[in-house]
């Protein structure tokens, strides 16, 4: 596994492709039917154009299909997967896919909206009552905005953990404990974490029971067995709108935004953790001799840290410019 150099933890998709998905919503990579489809939220073919929360939701969507493909799954499980976005666009690249969400009706509806809708395996129901003896193991799991809704992090990571083959990966996103914005407690300021079960589970925002940090996000990981191979932060102000600048989206900041975040992970790992909103790791049971590199403040050399992406990618993301 070779290591990248400090600062470039993050590949970002081509800015053509972000642009086009500002500008088209994210029908331009998902594999929705010709027919045009109720979007109530405008996240299907609205325009997202940052400073907004939408266009950070954007970016976010095109890191988590590069980060995917990157890893070459060939099977895959999606945990609380919604609507399905991200199932189908992986199921169009080859990969066998199996979705698990809480809203059984609303998913099993959501698939029916994409071209190969019926070659993903949907079970429904609570992620932690997923039985791995019926659904096996799994190249890659995905749980995207998750953990900061769930009462037991660790618990819900050691699930997940059996869930994965041997060289098996888990992708994870969730918002930065250290985004300087931050106003909950995070992970290691709860006292009780039974007192947050009744609260867990909802969605959005509101759901939002703390959040980790990136330090903190490492010794999770360390104490169930877990190796974090790359850890990155993303999603400065200019892309989620934060501090006000929502007032100012326009297509004419596509390009500032673009740039401004690739600028940003040029910065130390400290500046980085508090200027960005968004967090991703990519976990495995696997051994990860790669150089430490961005290493969280805090964690000590022989901690999990960063490292380096797979180099090379069976999958090629069809839509222009996601691998440029």
């Amino acid at each position: 596994m070779t290591a990248k150099k400090p600062g470039t933890a993050i590949l970002f998709p081509s800015y053509a492709v972000f642009k086009t998905c500002c500008a088209k919503g994210l029908s331009a990579i998902y594999p929705f039917t010709a027919h045009k489809h109720p979007d109530l939220y405008g996240w299907k073919y609205g325009t997202r154009w940052p400073p907004s929360y939408n266009a950070f939701g954007t970016m976010r969507t095109l890191l988590a299909i590069r980060d995917a493909l990157d890893l070459n799954p060939k099977i895959v499980l999606e945990v609380a997967g919604g609507e399905g976005g991200l199932a189908a666009t992986l199921a169009r690249e080859g990969c066998r896919v199996t979705i698990n969400d809480l809203r059984t009706d609303l998913t099993r509806e959501a698939l029916k909206e994409y071209t190969n809708g019926e070659q993903i395996t949907l079970i429904g129901g609570d992620m932690f009552d997923l039985p791995v003896a019926r659904l096996g193991q799994f190249d890659l799991v995905i749980a995207s905005e998750i953990i900061e809704h769930v009462a037991h992090p660790d618990a819900l990571l050691k699930h997940l953990k059996t869930f994965l083959k041997p060289e098996g990966s888990i992708l994870l996103t969730t918002p930065n404990g250290s985004y300087f914005r931050n106003k909950l407690p995070t992970h290691a300021e709860i006292k009780n974490f039974t007192e947050l079960e009744m609260r867990q589970f909802r969605p959005d925002a509101d759901g939002h029971l703390f959040l980790i940090t990136p330090h903190e996000l490492c010794r999770l990981a360390e104490k169930i067995g877990l190796q974090v191979e790359r850890l990155s932060v993303w999603g400065t102000p200019l892309l989620t709108g934060h501090m006000g600048l929502r007032i100012f989206r326009t297509k004419y900041l596509a390009w500032s935004a673009y740039q401004t975040e690739r600028f940003t992970q040029q910065l130390p790992q400290r500046a980085r953790e508090k200027l960005c909103a968004g967090m991703t790791a990519i976990l495995s049971t696997k051994d990860c001799n790669s150089t430490l590199i961005g290493r969280p403040q805090g964690v000590r050399a022989d901690d999990p840290a960063v490292g380096a992406s797979p180099a090379g990618s069976r999958h090629r993301v069809t839509r222009p410019g996601i691998h440029d």
